[in-house]
This record gives C-alpha cells, sequence and structure tokens, in this order.
C-alpha cells in the first residue's frame, strides 16, 4: 500500500438500503441517538459508511475525527439541525442560525455577538444571575416535590430573556416559552422527521403551522427592539445592528432564525446541564459534601471570581458534562471532495460525530461510565477529546456565561437544599436540541442538614451513569 487515501467505498458499513429501510434507520437514530451510536460502532468500528438516495453519510467516532471535523473548517461546513420546510417557509427561515453558517460569514458574526459572552462580562452578569436564582428559590419549601429539571429550566429561560435579550416578563411570556419548546421537540420528533411532508393533519403540517406563529412572535419582538434604536447591550440588539459585508442592514426576516435558536440552544443546554450536574450530586454524596466544604469555607457572599476559582466544584461540573453532555453529536457537510481520516470523500458527504461517543471512549477515560471528578486531577485531555462546548473556531460563544450560570446556581441552591431524588424514579434520556431527561427529575426538598443519601432509580440513565459505583472514602479536612 502506498498510503495514498482509500476510496469511501472502503468504509465498512451496511449495504446501501431501500427508502423503507432508510427511513427505518433514521426513525431508531431519532428516538435514541445514543444507543445508535454505540450499536453502530461494536458492529462497524470508529467510521461507518450509510448510501441513501441523499448520498454518502459518515457516522465517526474519536478524537482524530473530531480535531479535523474542527479544525478544517473549510472543508468541513457546519450544517442547520433543524428540519428544512421549503424555501420561503417560516421552518426554512428558523433553521437559519449562527450555528449553521461557515467560514467568512460565520466570524463575522461570531465577532458581532461575542462581546456579550466574553468572560470579562461574568463580573457584571454574576448579579442579575444571582437575583433570578433568588426568585427561583422563593417559591421552594421544605418537603415539596418539584420537578428539578422543569424548575432549572424556568431559571435559566429567565436569565436568558433578560441578559441576552433584554425582555420582560410578559413580552417573553410562559406562552412564548412553550410556543419554542413544543416547536423544537417537534423538529426532532422522529415521526416528523420519517414522513416529512407537508399534507393536512400530519406531524410535519402542524411543525410547519407552529413555525409560521412563531416566526410572527418573534418578528414582532425584532421590529419592535429595531424601532427602538436597538442600543442595548443585549445579544438581540447585537444580532439587530448586524450589516452585510457592504455594511447594509440586514432585514429582520433575516435574522429571526439567529434570534431564536441563539435564545433556545442557551436556555436548554445550560438549563440540562445544571439540572443533571445537581441530580448527580444527589447520587454521590460525597463529592456534594467536597463541594458544601468549599462553599462553606468562601462564604455565602463570595464573589463570581472566587466561586469560579473552587477546585471540587470545577471538577465537578467537568465531569458532568463529560459524563452527560448537553450536545451528544454533531453534523457536518464535505464543502468539496476531500479527504477524511485515511478516505477519499465526495462533495456534499454527510458526517455525524458524537462528543457522547468520544467522552465515553475507554481508551480516553478509564471506567468512562463511572462519575469520578477526581480523575481531573490526574488527566488533561485534548479539545479532541473533550469537547462539551466544542473546540476550534466553533466554540460555544456561551461557554463562560453557561458555566457561571451553573456555578452560581449551585452555590445558592447546595448550602440551602437538600435535593433527594424520589426513590425509584425512572429517569430516561431524550434527545431535542439538547440532552435531557424524557420525564423530568422529582426531588423531594429539605433544609440542607448535609445528611446526605442517594435514592435508587431506574431507567437508561443507568447505562450513561454507574450509579451504583461506591464512592471513594471522604476526605477529611485539614483543621484550619
Amino acid at each position: 500500500m502506498d498510503g495514498s487515501p482509500l476510496p469511501t467505498s472502503a468504509i465498512p458499513g451496511p449495504k446501501r438500503m431501500s427508502v423503507v429501510g432508510g427511513i427505518w434507520e433514521q426513525v431508531k437514530f431519532d428516538r435514541d441517538p445514543v444507543r445508535y451510536m454505540y450499536d453502530l460502532r461494536s458492529r462497524y468500528g470508529d467510521l461507518t459508511r450509510f448510501q441513501t438516495r441523499a448520498g454518502t453519510m459518515l457516522v465517526a467516532f474519536g478524537p482524530e475525527y473530531n480535531r479535523q471535523l474542527h479544525q478544517e473548517t473549510d472543508l468541513f461546513h457546519s450544517r442547520p439541525f433543524v428540519l428544512p420546510g421549503g424555501l420561503k417557509t417560516a421552518q426554512h427561515r428558523l433553521r437559519q442560525s449562527i450555528f449553521s453558517l461557515n467560514e467568512a460569514e460565520h466570524k463575522r458574526m461570531r465577532h458581532q455577538l461575542l462581546p456579550v459572552f466574553q468572560r470579562s462580562r461574568m463580573d457584571v452578569h454574576q448579579h442579575p444571575i444571582r437575583g433570578h436564582v433568588e426568585t427561583a428559590l422563593a417559591a421552594w419549601r421544605p418537603g415539596q416535590v418539584r420537578d428539578l429539571h422543569r424548575d432549572m429550566h424556568l431559571m435559566v429561560w429567565g436569565v436568558v430573556r433578560d441578559l441576552l435579550y433584554g425582555l420582560d416578563d410578559d413580552t417573553a411570556s410562559e406562552d412564548l416559552h412553550h410556543g419554542m419548546e413544543h416547536w423544537m421537540f417537534q423538529t426532532f420528533s422522529p415521526w416528523v422527521r420519517a414522513f416529512p411532508f407537508n399534507l393536512p393533519f400530519t406531524p410535519y403540517a402542524r411543525m410547519q403551522l407552529d413555525a409560521r406563529r412563531l416566526e410572527r412572535k418573534f418578528l414582532a419582538i425584532m421590529r419592535e427592539r429595531r424601532a427602538g434604536g436597538c442600543a442595548g447591550s443585549d445579544a438581540l440588539s447585537a444580532l439587530l445592528r448586524f450589516r452585510t459585508a457592504e455594511g447594509k442592514e440586514v432585514p429582520v426576516e433575516e435574522l429571526v432564525g439567529h434570534a431564536l435558536i441563539l435564545f433556545l440552544v442557551a436556555y436548554e443546554t445550560t438549563g440540562n446541564t445544571l439540572a443533571w450536574t445537581l441530580f448527580l450530586l444527589s447520587q454521590f454524596p460525597q463529592a456534594q459534601h467536597d463541594v458544601l466544604d468549599e462553599l462553606a469555607a468562601v462564604g455565602p457572599n463570595a464573589t463570581y471570581e472566587q466561586i469560579d476559582q473552587l477546585p471540587a466544584l470545577a471538577r465537578v461540573l467537568k465531569e458532568s458534562t463529560r459524563l452527560l453532555p448537553a450536545v451528544p453529536y454533531s453534523r457536518r457537510l464535505a464543502a468539496r471532495a476531500g479527504v477524511f481520516g485515511r478516505y477519499e470523500i465526495p462533495e456534499r458527504t454527510r458526517v455525524i460525530f458524537s462528543h457522547y461517543m468520544t467522552h465515553h471512549m475507554p481508551e480516553i477515560y478509564e471506567h468512562p461510565e463511572r462519575f469520578a471528578p477526581a480523575r481531573w486531577d490526574r488527566i488533561k485531555p485534548s479539545p479532541a477529546e473533550f469537547l462539551p462546548f466544542g473546540a476550534g473556531p466553533r466554540t460555544c460563544l456561551g461557554s463562560s456565561l453557561a458555566q457561571c450560570i451553573i456555578k452560581l446556581a449551585i452555590a445558592k441552591i447546595l448550602p440551602r437544599w437538600k435535593l433527594d431524588v424520589v426513590p425509584h424514579t425512572r429517569v430516561d434520556r431524550l434527545m431535542g436540541i439538547s440532552l435531557g431527561p424524557k420525564h423530568g427529575i422529582p426531588v423531594v426538598l429539605s433544609k440542607q442538614d448535609r445528611d446526605l443519601r442517594k435514592s435508587p432509580v431506574t431507567g437508561n440513565i443507568r447505562d450513561m451513569v454507574e450509579l451504583d459505583h461506591p464512592e471513594p472514602a471522604r476526605r477529611v479536612r485539614a483543621a484550619a
């Protein structure tokens, strides 16, 4: 062998599928991407090829593929993750966002929004974030059973509505929140994706109708803001000030998808990560004790700068986002013919790659399903091996803000409240824009007394996390 690339046809994978076979495989993937990807890797290895009527699709696992997909942005373009709806439809306009821009366009939009998300802004953002956490906790009472996932989502919704969009309760109402979530879950429904035809009374037609309603609401918000001068420091105002390369104002109809998808991604991913992290802390008392010790040492009035430097809290968040990354997989599209790994690929080859699968590779992480925050004292994975917020030029703009929200919320919640998951709760994964719990996480509230015990739970969370593995013995803190 002379070392030249191999043709795409040499990549292992199932034979060419019929239309029905392709639809069925898509349904299985959409119903549970995690299980489907594990099955693919066990059968075909780290690179799998499907040949369908739409062209070649590859599923790639591991850091070498991740590195190439993130670094060679001229070859591998990002794609909209929302279903198309036909040109000149609301669905088509809503799927266009910064996440589907590439090369110069992506760089210009990212530069426009970056000041809102810079790490230096967290000193300003921390005060309204604390206010939203306090507002959420004001309704909590000992003995209540609350849906932790729902509460954290609504709290983060308030932060995003305030800091990123500068909207009040009446404008960004519960009705708008419900409409956004309903539309999002429709776009990821396996039944909508399996039958993407705009026929009366079909799920796909209902999705199109909801897209039109949602677009009207967001356009009204954006037009009102632009009429007021959009001079604010929030992301919506910055987006509305965006200009073309020639310096012309961009119509709001071309920006509406950017506004909506950025809003959705910001609160979905952060809310899910916060809920998962609190769930894991409830299941692993030793890790919670370590975080509580640190928070007690800095006191209730610690600044975000102090909280951000706490090593046990940092380890917990890294381990949480490794085990349960907010975005389990992403997609790319080959903008031209090129080389991927050892193979030549044609133009418009579609590639799926997985943050989740990378984070669960035993070749990279020892006992990958084990919640072991202490591992971060001895490992330093590369950006292609640990990518909860992406990597390279497409690293998540909001990573600093997300971590700020999560750490400040934990610092407020844990010293006051003990969260005990209702025993025998079924916790299953659900994939929308982000990985979340399918039926929420019901918890019983009680005052924090540090008498911490894990609760038995069922569901496929047990496939993702070793919940029965004993924690290491508690480290005794030296006396001051």
